[in-house]
């Protein structure tokens, strides 16, 4: 009777995992291959290949800082854009950071938001020789353009300025308001650029629809098993904390030790925390990824993921292996300097680190001291917090209309990716517009293999040209479908 009654169990648990699977329904697009010939693009690649001609380059230091750079683009913009320059408000904030506000036809609709940043990292020194092509000639070539900020993001700056001109060229008026912003900071947190058009945002009382900025791709390729690319809309982004580890022993020479010295006691604080790391879950936003990217997936796979409620440990442990997507479901630890000693033979009398965290949206700052205090667990170890911290934001619904009429776009222009949301695991612009919306995004329409992502803050960055004319198409559709009145569609 019991091998009866286990053999139904067994046999219900089975038709519950198939049908669960197979509402899981697979999704085959094709590539789009009719996006309008009136984006001329070798004008288009054309504009984007001078723009990276200027050296607008971000570092820490405030003597490097080249003016003249980001004053010549903000000129060249002007020349290259004149609809653009003629019909929407320009403003210039912090000498180098830009505005522009198109006006709606109906003022009481919730404006949207388009940011991108005008400022790219600097060519690591001693690998200019590596690139194909100098990284500031903007070379057109093979069908890519070459150079610094292609990818990262002048790319993303001009193609946003190139479906704007074209919608005024076809006398297209918006019915919300929209809302351009471009920070000139961005690799060096933003303070200057972004951080000061939010204030000045939130002082006009202004509350955005949506805010779209750069972030996550299309990725190709990303699983052997997934055959469709996937368009990763980042609707959250994880928090940023520093913790300066400390601590003084007795010195002397190396030749009658006491006890333990403070490398060794600061070792073994670093010892624990990379050893007892922060837990991840596979819930909330890591879920809500795999359910998207579930149906794609070959059968058994399928199985896995349409029910992960049964099969949630094994998701976790191969999410686990590999260092993006473990970083995507938990808090990270990362000792980043270490700092002690002045001679061979000196004990050293001090010792210091710094831990850098980047912090999962189920965590906070205070969760994070608290794991580290209890972690380290010894009072010989002074724990201090560096400037610059920050929570993770929220995770934006994606249930939300905003989301959804972001998720049609992109499968209006890229019928063949799957749309899912995932977790932006550095830092954006965007964190500094939390005030203004709920509705943030951060997704840029670049298609990328694996070994592209090397080329962004790397060497021989480019953009294809046809990638280019989908990323100018995008934007100006999603601008028609969300600068729209949609009570009237309702």
């Amino acid at each position: 009777m019991i091998f009866a009654l286990i053999g139904v169990a067994f046999v219900a648990l089975l038709i519950v995992l198939v049908i669960r699977t197979l509402r899981y329904t697979r999704h085959h697009g094709k590539k789009n291959d009719n996006i309008p010939t009136g984006i001329n693009i070798d004008k288009a690649a054309r504009r984007l290949s001078e723009a990276i001609r200027f050296e607008t380059i971000s570092t820490q230091s405030i003597e490097d800082f080249n003016r003249d750079a980001f004053k010549n683009m903000h000129l060249f913009l002007a020349a290259e854009f004149p609809l653009l320059h003629k019909y929407l408000r320009k403003e210039i904030v912090n000498e180098y950071s830009l505005i522009y506000t198109w006006p709606g036809v109906n003022p009481s609709l919730d404006p949207i938001m388009l940011t991108c940043h005008i400022d790219v990292v600097p060519v690591e020194p001693g690998t200019e020789d590596d690139w194909k092509h100098p990284p500031f000639e903007g070379k057109i070539s093979e069908g890519f353009i070459w150079g610094r900020g292609a990818m990262d993001v002048q790319g993303g700056v001009l193609a946003i300025m190139e479906a704007v001109e074209h919608l005024l060229k076809s006398d297209y008026r918006p019915d919300r308001t929209v809302i351009l912003g471009f920070g000139h900071d961005e690799e060096v947190d933003g303070d200057k650029g972004a951080c000061a058009i939010g204030k000045i945002l939130k002082k006009r009382n202004i509350r955005l629809d949506y805010l779209l900025d750069e972030g996550t791709p299309i990725v190709h390729d990303v699983l052997p098993e997934l055959p469709n690319p996937v368009a990763l809309v980042a609707v959250a982004e994880k928090g940023y904390l520093s913790l300066e580890l400390s601590t003084r022993t007795e010195g002397g020479h190396s030749s009658v030790p006491q006890g333990l010295t403070s490398i060794a006691v600061l070792s073994e604080a670093i010892h624990k925390l990379e050893n007892n790391p922060v837990k991840g879950q596979v819930n909330g936003l890591v879920k809500k990824t795999m359910e998207a990217i579930g149906p794609q997936m070959p059968f058994l796979y399928r199985i896995v993921m349409a029910n992960l409620w049964l099969f949630r440990s094994l998701v976790k442990s191969e999410l686990a292996r590999m260092p993006a997507t473990k970083a995507a479901m938990s808090t990270t630890i990362a000792t980043t300097i270490f700092e002690s000693g002045i001679k061979e033979n000196v004990l050293p009398t001090q010792a210091r680190a710094i831990v850098n965290f980047r912090i999962h949206p189920n965590d906070s700052i205070a969760s994070i001291k608290q794991h580290v205090v209890k972690t380290i667990n010894d009072p010989n170890v002074e724990i201090r917090e560096l400037h610059g911290s920050i929570n993770p934001s929220r995770v934006s619904n994606v249930e939300d209309q905003a989301y959804k009429m972001l998720r049609n776009t992109i499968k209006q222009v890229f019928p063949e990716v799957v749309v899912a949301p995932t977790l932006m695991v550095g830092a954006t612009d965007a964190r500094h517009y939390l005030e203004l919306t709920d509705n943030i995004y951060r997704f840029i329409p670049l298609r990328a293999v694996e070994s592209d992502l090397d080329r962004v803050h790397g060497t021989n960055e480019r953009l294809s040209k046809n990638n280019y004319r989908e990323m100018i198409y995008f934007y100006l559709q999603l601008i028609k479908n969300t600068a729209t009145d949609r009570s009237s569609s309702n």
